[in-house]
């Protein structure tokens, strides 16, 4: 039994935009990308002209409670870094890395400020970036 037969439903066609994902489908792929997403968040916090960077990790990267020296303000930090969690939808690999900056919420400090914006520089070298599906056979779309 179809759907549509015991509920109504309205056709919303393919999807194309979500949430800040843009979603795009052809026959044998679906791709994800958050492009407008980032340059927006370069916009929010001031980075559309930041130097690239080509690693969103410094090797030499110890970070505590302690680090730094002057603490900063809440509100844009939790911002920031709340961006940069959503980010990981498309970009599970930064997953250890904001996992670590998301653990200074309650007093972060420059240096996590620095290395959150760093993520930042790092993804405004990578926006094109996307995630691939691709299927062994076509997408076959449904009558619902």
């Amino acid at each position: 039994m179809l759907l549509s037969n015991k509920f109504e439903m309205k056709d919303l066609k393919e999807l194309h935009y979500f949430l800040g994902i843009e979603v795009i489908q052809t026959l044998d792929n679906i791709m994800i990308s958050q492009r407008h997403y980032i340059l927006n968040l370069l916009f929010k916090f001031g980075m559309t002209e930041c130097t690239h960077v080509s690693t969103p990790l410094d090797r030499n990267l110890k970070l505590d409670a302690d680090s730094g020296t002057t603490e900063y303000e809440l509100t844009h930090y939790r911002q920031l870094v709340g961006s940069l969690i959503y980010i990981t939808i498309t970009r599970p690999y930064l997953n250890y890395l904001v996992g670590l900056l998301s653990q200074f919420m309650q007093t972060p400090r420059d240096i996590h400020l620095d290395y959150a914006k760093r993520v930042l520089r790092y993804m405004s070298n990578t926006m094109d970036y996307d995630i691939l599906y691709k299927s062994s056979t076509p997408i076959r779309h449904s009558q619902l």
